[in-house]
């Protein structure tokens, strides 16, 4: 997980593109999957973003734009987001 999230951080520069945010909405699923205490807000966090990255997917395949509004909901799903949720229950913090 952490080398999904460091190569996003590489690759996101002014935007975050489609394949960042289905390799950060993967990372993110998978972390609480393997974690053992995880809050309900956090599993609709997770399946928010399958949504998400589900509609990233289905434009990037037919090569269409997305509205500005769906990159201001997406970046809920960059990688410093992910990385915070991911060290903060490490952590024990959340």
């Amino acid at each position: 997980m952490i080398s999904l999230i460091l190569l996003d951080l590489l690759v996101e520069k002014k935007y975050i593109s489609r394949p960042a945010i289905w390799t950060n909405v993967a990372a993110i699923n998978l972390h609480l999957y393997e974690y053992q205490f995880v809050s309900e807000w956090f599993t609709w966090y997770a399946n928010i973003g399958i949504l998400v990255v589900g509609l990233a997917l289905y434009t990037y395949k037919f090569d269409e734009s997305l509205p500005d509004w769906y990159y201001t909901l997406a970046w809920a799903y960059s990688s410093i987001p992910i990385a915070a949720i991911a060290d903060f229950t490490w952590s024990g913090a959340l």
